[in-house]
């Protein structure tokens, strides 16, 4: 069985990254998201204060496709929310 491994990394804060936390071990599936803290800090405004670390294993293309696209929906939520909270 083929094994597929994904990781990407961008500036987020904690609170989307948190909001956005999956820890998700299934039959041939491992998502993983974490939160790793930037030196400078925005602390006003809590944006892009770290960044957002995204880990997938999965066994088939489909399903990293779907877990991404998935992912991205969540994420577009969360930072809409928490602008809404930063008006």
């Amino acid at each position: 069985m083929t094994t597929i491994k994904y990781k990407m990394g961008f500036n987020s804060s904690k609170i989307v990254v948190d909001s956005l936390k999956i820890d998700d071990v299934d039959e041939g599936l491992i998502i993983t998201t974490k939160f790793e803290e930037l030196n400078d800090k925005n602390l006003t405004t809590m944006e892009n204060n770290g960044k957002l670390v995204f880990s997938v294993q999965t066994n088939s293309i489909g399903s990293l496709k779907n877990i991404i696209d998935d992912f991205f929906v969540n994420y577009e939520m969360a930072e809409k929310i928490q602008k809404m909270n930063y008006k």
